[in-house]
C-alpha cells in the first residue's frame, strides 16, 4: 500500500470549521521561567488555531515568574495563572491542570520551548483524519541557549505500521512533551502522569498511550526544544535511565498480561540487587549515556571545551557508543542545513518513516 506523505495542505472549509470548534487546553508548567515564559506563551498565541486556553502552573518559582505571568494574564483572557502552595514537581503540576482544563484536547509545552504557528492546526487535522488515534505529536528543532533554531529532532512513530509495532512489540515512541496533543478524556481515564516518578514520567505516560490508544507523529518540525544544562534529566540522569528501562519492562509485561512493576520495585530488582560487578558495569553504561547527552548539548551550543571534555569521557567509558554519537551529530548537522533551506517539513528527511496518515496528501 502506498504511503501518504504528510505535507502542509489547505484544509477544506467544513473541516476547518469543525477543527476550530474544538477547544485545546495548553498546559505550561513553570519553575523559575521568567526569562522564557513570555516567548513560549507568545508562540502559542500566534498560532493559527485560536480556540484555546492556556493554563500556566507555577511550581513555587523564586524568580519573577509570577510577575511575568500576571502581565500575560492581563493581555489575554484565554490565559490563566495558578501557583502551587508548595513545590509539587512537574507531574502533579500537569495533572492538576489536566483536571482544571475545559478543552476537548490537551497540549503540553514546557516554559522554555516554542511552537510554530501551524502546530495545533496540523495536529488537530491528524486527529480528525484518524479517529482511531487518540494522541499525536511531531518532530522538533533544537534551540540553543541564545534561542537560535538548530538541527532537526526526528520522531517516532510516523506511520501506522510503526504505530502497530509499538502496540505489538513493546517499543517506545520518541516524542517530547512539548510536541504532544492528546484527547483529554484519555488522560483522565489513565490518571495523567505518574506523580511518584521524579523523571521519566512523560516517557511512561506517552508509551502507555501509544500502546493502548495509538499515537502518530508528523515529520514536520512544529516546535522548538531549548537545550539547557540544568534540566531534571541532567540532575537525575541515573534515575532517568532506570525509569526508561522500567517503561520498557512494563511494556513487555502488559503484552504478556503480567503485573506491572512500580519504579521502586524495578529499581530494586534490576539495579540495586545486581551483583557488584554487574551493577558497576550498568553504572558505567548509564554514565556514558549521560556524558553523551552532555556532549550533544555542548556541541549544539558550540561550547568547544565542554565538547572536548565530554567527548574524551564518553570515549573512555564506551568507545563504540562514542563513534555512534559522532555519526549522529554529523547527521543532525546535515539535517540542520536541510531544515534551514525549508524542506524540514517534508518526510523526505526520513523516507523510511514517511507519514501514513490518510487524507493528508
Amino acid at each position: 500500500m502506498a504511503k501518504t506523505v504528510l505535507r502542509q495542505t489547505t484544509t477544506k472549509p467544513h473541516l476547518m470549521q469543525v477543527m476550530n470548534s474544538q477547544k485545546v487546553s495548553i498546559i505550561i508548567p513553570a519553575f523559575n521561567a521568567a526569562d522564557t515564559l513570555t516567548e513560549t506563551v507568545t508562540s502559542v498565541l500566534n498560532g493559527t488555531h485560536k480556540n484555546l486556553e492556556i493554563l500556566i502552573v507555577d511550581d513555587c518559582s523564586t524568580d519573577a515568574t509570577d510577575k511575568v505571568a500576571a502581565k500575560l494574564v492581563e493581555q489575554d483572557s484565554r490565559i490563566q495563572y495558578f501557583r502551587n502552595p508548595e513545590n509539587y514537581g512537574v507531574s502533579k503540576s500537569r495533572n492538576l491542570m489536566i483536571y482544571r482544563a475545559t478543552g476537548d484536547y490537551v497540549a503540553f509545552i514546557d516554559s522554555d520551548d516554542t511552537w510554530e504557528p501551524n502546530k495545533l492546526e496540523v495536529c488537530l487535522k491528524m486527529l480528525a483524519d484518524n479517529p482511531e488515534v487518540k494522541a499525536v505529536a511531531h518532530a522538533l528543532r533544537y534551540l540553543d541557549k541564545h534561542g537560535k533554531k538548530l538541527s532537526y529532532i526526528p520522531t517516532y512513530p510516523t506511520t501506522k505500521a510503526e504505530m502497530q509495532a509499538i502496540k505489538e512489540t513493546g517499543e517506545s515512541p520518541w516524542v517530547f512533551p512539548s510536541s504532544v496533543v492528546v484527547d483529554r478524556s484519555i488522560l483522565l481515564k489513565e490518571g495523567g502522569f505518574a506523580e511518584d516518578w521524579q523523571v521519566g514520567e512523560d516517557t511512561e505516560l506517552f508509551t502507555k498511550l501509544a500502546q493502548k490508544y495509538g499515537l502518530l507523529a508528523a515529520t514536520e518540525p512544529l516546535g522548538n526544544y531549548r537545550i539547557r544544562g540544568n534540566s531534571l534529566t541532567d540532575k537525575h540522569w541515573l534515575k532517568k535511565r532506570i525509569a526508561s528501562d522500567c517503561v520498557k519492562e512494563n511494556q513487555l509485561r502488559r503484552l504478556r498480561g503480567e503485573k506491572e512493576l512500580s519504579l521502586l520495585e524495578y529499581e530494586q530488582l534490576c539495579f540495586k540487587n545486581l551483583p557488584l560487578l554487574q551493577r558497576l558495569n550498568k553504572f558505567r553504561e548509564v554514565l556514558a549515556l549521560h556524558y553523551m547527552r552532555k556532549l550533544g548539548q555542548s556541541w549544539l551550543n558550540r561550547e568547544v571545551l565542554p565538547t572536548i571534555v565530554y567527548g574524551i569521557a564518553t570515549t573512555v567509558l564506551n568507545p563504540k557508543a562514542t563513534v555512534d554519537k559522532w555519526k549522529w551529530m554529523k547527521t543532525h548537522e546535515k539535517l540542520s542545513h536541510q531544515t534551514a533551506e525549508g524542506i524540514g517539513h517534508s518526510a523526505e528527511l526520513n523516507p523510511q518513516r514517511s507519514s501514513e496518515i490518510g487524507g493528508l496528501s
